[in-house]
């Protein structure tokens, strides 16, 4: 008899984080692997089985799988400027205008590769230091050697998502041209793309 084995699957994209979704991409951007491949080192990633007992299921559970992964996927951005992690609360820059030459300088040399955006979250999120009932708030003071940057590996992806979305925004306000396309919607939109599968249709299977 088979044995039963329980797997908890990401309900929408803030179950998914920020390590995760750059795990995936390597994935999928891989192309010394088939497509089949792929699929299964995905199911592995969200699930956490071994990819022993991810062969192993029946194919009905292991479509209903894919077909899960693939729906908290989806990308339904919407801003947050704090969120919780851990227990500790962490805020974004609140004042972007007055943002430090350090700040700048590492945004710029950091831009929005996925596999640096944990960096990039650590200098724009930081702990929330005091805060008031109106939602006013102040943050840590940035350092270079932010310990933070692990940290934001466990990040919610909704966040860093909409991070980049409303950076995109503000970016002709705030004048950072060496960052480019960390405010660019085309580099968002080349994210939002490669998250939910190079074609677009998801996760092939």
């Amino acid at each position: 008899m088979k044995e039963s084995i329980k797997i908890t699957l990401p309900e929408d994209i803030s179950d998914i984080t920020l390590e995760q979704s750059q795990k995936y991409l390597s994935i999928v951007r891989r192309e010394d692997i088939s497509e089949f491949d792929k699929t299964k080192r995905i199911v592995v990633l969200f699930t956490g089985l071994k990819r022993r007992d991810v062969e192993l299921m029946d194919v009905g559970d292991y479509d209903t799988t894919i077909k899960q992964i693939n729906k908290a996927l989806d990308l339904d951005v919407e801003f947050e400027n704090r969120f919780t992690l851990n227990g500790i609360e962490y805020g974004m820059i609140p004042k972007l205008d007055e943002i430090s030459a350090g700040e700048y300088i590492d945004l710029s040399s950091y831009g929005t590769s996925p596999a640096t955006l944990h960096k990039v979250m650590a200098i724009l999120f930081r702990p929330v230091i005091l805060s008031d009932a109106f939602g006013n708030y102040e943050i840590e003071s940035y350092t270079a050697n932010s310990d933070y940057a692990e940290t934001m590996k466990q990040a919610p992806m909704n966040v860093v998502n909409g991070m980049l979305v409303f950076f995109c925004l503000l970016s002709s306000e705030l004048q950072i041209h060496t960052l480019k396309y960390i405010a660019s919607v085309q580099e968002v939109l080349k994210l939002k793309r490669a998250l939910t599968s190079k074609s677009g249709d998801g996760i092939q299977h």
